[in-house]
């Protein structure tokens, strides 16, 4: 039979899951701003190199070699400041994905553990709940083919991101 203290163990579970990928989430706000103000501070420090190398410039020729060798060195710089987004994206997207997956889990645990606390307190209920454990079955099976699909589509756009920051 199912008792109070389950809805308050699940209630507690899902306020401490919800606060975990809360806290996971700005962790990687967290990194991103610190990364965005990381970038801001290189990219003022640059400026005001390249604003006094081309103030020192005595002729036209040198005033274009400054500015080509800047133009140049941005790519290199977009594509490091991008993986690094992506990295940052990325390992806040599989703790948060960890962090549901246990959770799902502890939930069928205990969804199951009240089915077959129920069985006992209701004869003549098998069939129900093996209906009710196979209904559980199929979903982890499409949740597991839905899950392991989104991680192939991330490890593709990866993949892809890798590929073309080589181009680059």
């Amino acid at each position: 039979m199912i008792n109070t203290s389950q809805f308050t163990d699940a209630g507690k579970a899902s306020v401490d899951t919800l606060f975990a990928l809360s806290e996971q989430a700005l962790r990687g706000v967290e990194q991103l701003t610190a990364l965005n103000l990381q970038a801001a501070k290189t990219v003022l420090a640059e400026l005001a190199q390249d604003a006094m190398a081309a103030a020192s410039t005595t002729s036209p020729d040198q005033f274009v070699k400054l500015q080509t060798a800047a133009a140049q060195a941005v790519v290199p710089k977009a594509t490091a400041y991008l993986r690094q987004v992506q990295e940052i994206v990325a390992a806040t997207a599989e703790a948060q994905r960890a962090t549901v997956e246990a959770r799902i889990a502890e939930f069928q645990s205990s969804f199951l553990e009240a089915v077959d606390g129920a069985v006992k307190n209701a004869p003549g209920s098998e069939g129900a709940v093996a209906l009710v454990k196979q209904a559980i079955a199929a979903a982890n099976t499409t949740y597991e083919g839905v899950n392991k699909a989104s991680k192939q589509v991330a490890d593709v756009v990866a993949v892809n991101f890798t590929k073309l920051s080589a181009a680059a």
